[in-house]
């Protein structure tokens, strides 16, 4: 198995000749007008393999960007919340599956079950709905779980128990203030999430892209290694720069 850190939290899955991926953002900016890219873009769509299907986690720009996904055929599975589907069907998608939490499904090779997160929705200022947050867990030839955005008060060791994780995908920016860590995790609140998943390895995403909270903004990964020294696990974090591919 392949996984390919696209950039900020862009995720790309290869395993047995099939394709996954998740939150794909290739935009110069959020929603055309917000946040301005501020290291280039590694590796577009067109040096990437097309998917076999598409995840989405939620509908915060950064995450489900129209262009981004528009980039891809219209008929491309895309894998959302339940309360997205008509979010994305405006973007012109024709095979959208829709999953609540703990709800599966079957895409090509791989078996995909949405699974908690503790999070917020909204993409202001056209749509508001709520509770359209979640992550996913791949199940090919190894188990990924894909967090998206949340905070530590998720569901993490439900999802330890249900499933024997390999790799865990999670987001370590935009914990400063720390008002944001209710939302989000901080490379410290990762670690734990590894250890109440039961996670053998971890991949850091959600940095290095977009400027988004006050922390400075090359500071995730240097936080991320040391905290990983500390705890003595640096063989099992996998800080990689963005455009790079991990194997497992």
């Amino acid at each position: 198995m392949r996984i390919t850190f696209v950039a900020h939290a862009t995720v790309l899955v290869e395993d047995d000749g099939a394709t996954a991926l998740f939150d794909p953002n290739y935009s110069k900016r959020l929603a055309y007008i917000f946040n301005k890219r501020k290291v280039p873009l590694p590796m577009g769509p067109d040096r990437l393999p097309k998917p076999d299907a598409i995840l989405v986690s939620h509908d915060h720009y950064d995450h489900l960007d129209g262009p981004s996904i528009k980039k891809y055929d219209k008929w491309t599975p895309v894998v959302v919340p339940k309360r997205l589907r008509a979010v994305v069907g405006l973007m012109g998608r024709r095979e959208v599956h829709p999953l609540d939490w703990w709800q599966g499904d079957r895409l090509k090779h791989f078996e995909v079950t949405a699974v908690p997160a503790f999070h917020f929705s909204g993409r202001p200022p056209w749509f508001f709905v709520r509770d359209a947050y979640q992550g996913y867990v791949l199940q090919g030839s190894k188990t990924v779980y894909f967090a998206g955005d949340t905070g530590l008060n998720n569901q993490f060791r439900e999802i330890g128990e249900r499933f024997a994780i390999d790799l865990a995908v999670l987001p370590i920016g935009a914990y400063h203030p720390p008002s944001f860590r209710y939302h989000h995790v901080s490379p410290e609140d990762a670690l734990e999430a590894v250890k109440r998943l039961r996670a053998k390895h971890l991949l850091p995403v959600h940095y290095g892209a977009f400027d988004l909270s006050w922390e400075p903004f090359e500071e995730p990964p240097l936080r991320m290694a040391k905290v990983a020294k500390q705890a003595g696990m640096e063989d099992r974090v996998h800080i990689i720069p963005p455009g790079t591919t991990l194997e497992l």
